[in-house]
C-alpha cells in the first residue's frame, strides 16, 4: 500500500512540474514574440515595400529577384532554355566518362612540376559528389519549404492565378541559378585533402576582389553570411 501512495505521489509531483515547465515556457514564448515582433515588423515593411510602376505597386524584393533573372535569361540568351537536356544529361551521368580522362590542362604536379603518383586517373575530376548526388542534395534543401509548402501560401494569398506566376518566375529563376552555380565552381577552394568549399561568400569575395573593391567585398560577403544564417532560422526552421 506504501510503494503504491509513493508511486503515485511521484507521478503527481512529476505532472505538477510538466504544468508548471509548460506554463513557463507559455509565457517565455510570449515574451520572446513580444521583443522580436518590432524587428520582424520592420524587417517584412523593408522587404516589402512597394514601388510604383503605372496603376500598380510592385515590391521591391520581387523586382531585383525578377530583375535579375530577367537580365540573366536575355544575358544568356535564355540558357535555362537552350541547355536544358545537356543538363538532364550531366545529371544521368553521360559526360563523367569524359571528366574522369585525364589532360594535358588538368594534370596535378608537385613543386618540382613532376606528376604526383596516384592522381593520373581522375586528374580532372575535382569534387566529392558526383552530380547526381549534387543534384538530390540541392532539391532536399529546397523543395520542402519552397516548392510545397511556399505554394500553399502562395496560392492562399494570391489564389490560384499566383501558380502562373510562380512558374514564370521559376523559369527565368534557372538562368539565376545557372549564374550561381557556375560562380561556385570557378571561384571554389580545394584543399590538399580535396574538400571543396565554396558557395555565394567565395565568389562574392573573390569576385569583387578581382573588380578592385577589397574593403567592400569584405562587407558585402560578411553580411551575406550573417544573411543566411538567418534565413536558415527564419525559413528552414520558424516556418
Amino acid at each position: 500500500m506504501t510503494s503504491v501512495s509513493t508511486k503515485n505521489l511521484v507521478l503527481i509531483l512529476i505532472a505538477l512540474f510538466v504544468f508548471q515547465f509548460g506554463c513557463f515556457a507559455q509565457g517565455l514564448d510570449d515574451k520572446l514574440n513580444e521583443a522580436f515582433m518590432p524587428i520582424a515588423n520592420w524587417w517584412d515593411a523593408l522587404v516589402f515595400t512597394e514601388v510604383g510602376i503605372g496603376d500598380y505597386s510592385v515590391p521591391l524584393v520581387l523586382i531585383i529577384l525578377m530583375g535579375g533573372a530577367t537580365f540573366c535569361s536575355f544575358y544568356f540568351k535564355f540558357v535555362n532554355i537552350r541547355e536544358f537536356w545537356t543538363a538532364i544529361k550531366v545529371v544521368r551521368g553521360k559526360y563523367d566518362l569524359l571528366e574522369s580522362i585525364a589532360t594535358n590542362e588538368h594534370l596535378n604536379v608537385n613543386l618540382s612540376g613532376e606528376d604526383i603518383v596516384g592522381t593520373i586517373k581522375d586528374e580532372s575530376h575535382h569534387g566529392e559528389v558526383n552530380h547526381f548526388q549534387a543534384l538530390a542534395t540541392a532539391v532536399s534543401g529546397t523543395v520542402g519549404l519552397g516548392n510545397i509548402a511556399m505554394v500553399a501560401v502562395a496560392i492562399g494569398i494570391g489564389g490560384p492565378g499566383a501558380t502562373f506566376w510562380m512558374i514564370v518566375a521559376g523559369l527565368l529563376g534557372m538562368s539565376t541559378k545557372f549564374v550561381e552555380c557556375t560562380l561556385g565552381v570557378k571561384y571554389r577552394d580545394i584543399d590538399a585533402e580535396g574538400n571543396v568549399y565554396g558557395g555565394p561568400m567565395y565568389y562574392i569575395s573573390k569576385g569583387f576582389k578581382e573588380m578592385g573593391f577589397v574593403k567592400f567585398e569584405k562587407i558585402v560577403s560578411v553580411i551575406l553570411a550573417v544573411f543566411c544564417v538567418g534565413a536558415s532560422f527564419g525559413g528552414g526552421n520558424a516556418f
